[in-house]
């Protein structure tokens, strides 16, 4: 039975608040991060399998990391601040900052918008911790017709043992029957207020 993935929709961050090993990281305030274009994730994995009598006997293939590039749709001054750790100086111009400082830790979600044999499902994606950096940005004059330019951030995420176990989680996901019930979930994990929800 197919199965594809047709869109997108929804990007919400949250800064984490606290990080203890036992349980879910604890998430402050958070926001829909404009509209989302692609993300693309790569997993990193061991490649470490264990030979014996002239065979594979056992393989380590576990997930070690999770590399993420992610397009929306642009990037508010707000956006900059909780996601990329831009400041705010106080001076005569309230100019905002890049400057050298880590960019913040946060939980990221957003909506894989799926064709199950003909029906759309929306299967919500968390990641629970990441940090995101702007690594390039374009600008170029207008010639003609408009060439949409829009900001792609890099994130590494960086795995939780949620539970005491000792298992590091990088991702959560689970399947909707509708937008608004994957958009709630999501809301309700990384404090999305409901005014800010679309």
């Amino acid at each position: 039975m197919p199965n594809p993935n047709v869109g997108m929709m929804y990007p919400v961050w949250a800064p984490i608040t606290a990080a203890v090993d036992g349980s879910m990281p604890t998430y402050g305030t958070g926001r829909v991060v404009q509209e989302a274009r692609t993300a693309n994730v790569t997993k990193e994995v061991n490649n470490n399998p264990l030979y014996g009598d002239d065979r594979i006997v056992d393989d380590d293939n576990g997930m070690t990391g999770m590399t993420v590039s992610f397009e929306s749709t642009g990037l508010t001054m707000e956006d900059r601040v909780s996601i990329l750790g831009e400041s705010v100086v106080s001076t005569s111009d309230d100019a905002q900052w890049e400057s050298d400082a880590a960019t913040p830790y946060g939980g990221f979600g957003y909506i894989r918008v799926m064709r199950d044999s003909g029906t759309r499902k929306f299967e919500a994606y968390l990641i629970l911790k990441i940090k995101w950096q702007e690594e390039s940005q374009e600008t170029a004059t207008k010639e003609g017709s408009i060439t949409w330019r829009t900001p792609t951030l890099n994130g590494r995420a960086v795995g939780c043992d949620v539970d005491g176990s000792g298992k590091l989680m990088f991702r959560q996901h689970k399947v909707f029957a509708t937008a608004a019930a994957a958009k709630t979930w999501l809301n309700t994990k990384l404090n999305v207020p409901a005014a800010s929800s679309t």
